[in-house]
């Protein structure tokens, strides 16, 4: 019944040989119409027979294949979930493909931590809203040197609720990963927050169909290509400033080691950004096809043809 109605044939739980564990977002929740306790002492194995929180479903996924499905709704977790085990998927139920700019589940850490941290390879984070939290000090994401081909999708990044500081980041890498995709991802921004995303270090990374959006406030950088970046490839991404917010460098070079270590293509920017792409030395970053955006209706935007 549950593989039929919540399965592949549905597009909504990819294909697995592993097993699939169950979170509910309350104590109590509905199924099918029916209402069901959850509990961390339930196997989570099927949508009646939930878990209570992410992180028990995180930590019961301890073999490749396995899945984590988080029921719709506002999930909480009290310390950073981690996704220790390789080629575990960790996602929200769609209903279908979903809307990324706002996913049916949220997740948020109530704890001064990163709500994520990504160690083993092979991970997959999809269909979730993560939440800033007014006890967040760390990013949302956190991928270490362990944490090769992550791949993340269809996900919403919140940079607004908690306050503003540059150490809280979207996904933030830590160690020299390589493979990292982010993909159809939204990231919204209303102040002197860290970066969106950050490259530094990673090897082949791709940002792809993403949009970021500053609604208010001072952003230093959107994404950062820092020491080591090498491979990278930033493409068909729509940077977005609103209403009284600033962004001093969508995409900003400084810290960059790598001669084409970051090729950016076919993205679009801001006429009220101050720099679409900036502080790169010659030679470490390939621009092909971005534009920056003009103001009234006879402007259809500005090839960008020089880096600073």
């Amino acid at each position: 019944m549950y593989l039929t109605k919540y399965g592949t044939q549905w597009g909504a739980i990819p294909q697995t040989a592993g097993r699939v564990f169950w979170v509910a977002p309350g104590d109590s929740y509905v199924v099918d119409g029916r209402s069901y306790s959850a509990s961390n002492d339930n196997d989570g194995l099927s949508p009646e027979n939930a878990l209570r929180r992410a992180d028990r479903g995180a930590n019961l996924a301890t073999e490749a294949g396995d899945v984590v499905v988080l029921l719709p709704g506002a999930h909480t977790v009290t310390a950073s979930i981690a996704l220790d085990t390789a080629n575990v998927t960790f996602m929200g139920l769609p209903g279908g493909r979903g809307n990324y700019l706002k996913p049916r589940t949220t997740l948020a850490c109530s704890a001064v931590d990163q709500t994520i941290n990504v160690t083993a390879a092979g991970i997959e984070i999809a269909y979730i809203e993560f939440k800033s939290t007014t006890s967040q000090a760390a990013a949302l994401i956190d991928v270490s040197a362990n944490g090769d081909e992550l791949y993340v999708h269809d996900c919403s990044f919140d940079l607004y609720t908690a306050t503003a500081a540059t150490t809280i980041l979207g996904i933030d890498t830590i160690g020299a990963h390589t493979g990292m995709l982010v993909e159809r991802c939204h990231f919204s921004c209303d102040g002197a927050f860290g970066a969106s995303i950050d490259l530094t270090a990673s090897l082949g990374a791709t940002v792809d169909q993403c949009i970021f959006r500053q609604t208010a406030g001072t952003l230093a950088a959107t994404i950062t290509v820092g020491a080591a970046t090498d491979q990278a490839i930033v493409k068909d991404c729509v940077f977005m400033v609103h209403g009284s917010g600033v962004v001093t460098a969508n995409i900003d070079g400084t810290g960059a080691t790598i001669a084409s270590g970051i090729l950016v293509s076919n993205c679009r920017f801001s006429d009220l950004n101050t720099v679409p792409v900036d502080n790169f030395d010659a030679g470490e970053c390939e621009l092909v096809e971005c534009y920056e955006a003009g103001v009234g209706v006879t402007d259809g935007g500005v090839l960008i043809v020089v880096i600073t």
